[in-house]
């Protein structure tokens, strides 16, 4: 009786502020809602198709890109409106000069069905992009806007966006590109190729192609034999299993840099499985992709793979290969109480380094953890070979499409070999990696108008912080 007359109340607003309220609840509790509005022959919308696309879209956005995977917000039904931004970010660091700890942009644009239009400012440098579609032409240019879905192609190393999602006003900031194309469907998702130019590619114009739904993508210079390759898709119902399968991977054939990653799920066994493989040389993804293909040095090949059941049973595994230093270990993660309040888990965990150093060591450790949903509590620690190491990841959806992430690790100082690191659970890349720093701290606070990031660490060989942070807003209106 009392949700009926919030539902009337709220109704009595008018239809546009009806669904806007709509939009701050959870997502159960929208299901009911709209199950009581069927009841009633009550529509919010002027008719089928726009419903369906609505629908649509909004499943898009809560399943496509990262870092890229991160949120979902209420949805724009607005196709033309205008926006401003900004981002600010600082690095507090002894070991970069001025220049490159702190980085600060402004935005102001115009979005409408056929054209985005963009003029930036990020540090000193003042740019902009535009991106016109013409019957079945398209046309893209400048330091924002690609008809690609890639993440790192030509990308900004100074700058990221936390609001790139489908159709987002603030897509990854590139640096200076052209991209004359032909979309197979007028004004609709369909085929996406054509010609680019990037000098930070290649030095030559190559060639791209999108499939209709943006899971599918390439790039090709045909001269310097660099090349680009995008995924992000999922598989319903195969074999019985419901799949997610993305990756990215750039440079040339026989040198290349990138990730893959993969999630599986069958929930009437309660069983999933996510596995990543990933390559990367002293942070060479953030670089232009024609200075990363010239890159000589040591690089790192890492694979991780996870097996969970009922939440709280895992079995894992790691190995990486890092020039002649190759590490590798399995472990178990087993309940000893669970129940709707969580689980005291004991963790196992064999560890195995050779090459210049060899090691090994069991380490065994004793958690709570809590799932359920995208609620995420895990605290706990782990003692090996006389050492000890501490860690926490706390991971909650708030309300109006913001999700709230803690992680952290404290090692103690001098422990041999690197520790298993999962960056960030809303994550849908290489999302664990190694790291020996003697403590670990990150937090991130993202939804559709606000993002948060910090980050403090210390290096084993010496007693300073380095401390990060990236602030970034977008308004519509």
């Amino acid at each position: 009786m009392r949700e009926s007359m919030q539902l009337a109340s709220e109704f009595q607003k008018g239809k546009e502020e009806f669904r806007k309220w709509i939009q701050t609840k959870q997502k159960k509790e929208q299901s009911r809602i709209h199950i009581i509005l069927k009841k009633h022959n009550i529509s919010l919308y002027s008719n089928v198709a726009r419903e369906k696309t609505h629908n649509n879209k909004q499943l898009k956005e809560n399943s496509d890109h990262p870092k890229l995977q991160e949120t979902s917000g209420p949805t724009q039904l607005e196709k033309d409106y205008f926006f401003i931004g900004g981002s600010y970010q600082n690095l507090d660091t002894r070991y970069l000069p001025k220049s490159e700890k702190n980085h600060s942009g402004f935005y102001v644009g115009r979005k409408g069905e056929d054209h985005k239009i963009i003029l930036e400012k990020r540090d000193e440098r003042f740019s902009g992009s535009l991106s016109y579609f013409f019957s079945y032409f398209q046309m893209n240019l400048g330091n924002r806007y690609k008809p690609i879905p890639h993440f790192y192609f030509a990308k900004d190393p100074d700058f990221y966006s936390a609001f790139d999602r489908t159709d987002s006003p603030l897509t990854q900031p590139i640096l200076n590109s052209y991209f004359l194309g032909i979309n197979s469907k007028k004004k609709e998702a369909g085929h996406k190729f054509g010609i680019y130019h990037s000098q930070a590619v290649s030095p030559e114009p190559g060639i791209y192609y999108t499939s209709p739904n943006q899971s599918y993508s390439f790039t090709w210079a045909p001269y310097s034999r660099i090349g680009s390759i995008y995924i992000n898709d999922s598989y319903k119902n195969l074999l019985g299993w419901d799949s997610n399968l993305q990756g990215e991977a750039m440079g040339r054939t026989d040198q290349f840099y990138g990730f893959l990653y993969a999630r599986s799920e069958k929930k009437s066994w309660e069983l999933s499985a996510d596995g990543t493989l990933y390559r990367d040389f002293n942070g060479v993804l953030s670089l232009p992709m024609q200075n990363m293909v010239d890159q000589t040095g040591v690089r790192q090949d890492l694979q991780f793979g996870r097996l969970r059941w009922k939440k709280y049973f895992v079995l894992e595994g790691l190995q990486s290969k890092e020039g002649l230093r190759y590490e590798s270990g399995i472990g178990g993660h087993f309940p000893i109480l669970f129940g709707d309040w969580g689980a005291v888990v004991f963790r196992y965990r064999d560890y195995t380094e050779e090459g210049f150093n060899r090691f090994h060591a069991v380490g065994r450790g004793l958690f709570y953890e809590f799932r359920k949903d995208k609620n995420t509590i895990s605290i706990g620690g782990e003692v090996r070979t006389g050492k000890q190491q501490f860690e926490t990841k706390l991971s909650f959806p708030l309300q109006y499409g913001y999700l709230l992430e803690i992680s952290g690790i404290y090692r103690d100082k001098k422990m041999e070999m690197r520790s298993w690191f999962e960056n960030w659970s809303y994550a849908a890349d290489y999302n664990v990696n190694l790291m020996e720093r003697n403590e670990l701290w990150k937090l991130k606070l993202v939804g559709p108008e606000f993002s948060l990031n910090l980050s403090l660490s210390q290096k084993t060989e010496t007693v300073t912080y380095i401390y990060y942070a990236n602030l970034q807003f977008l308004l519509r209106f």
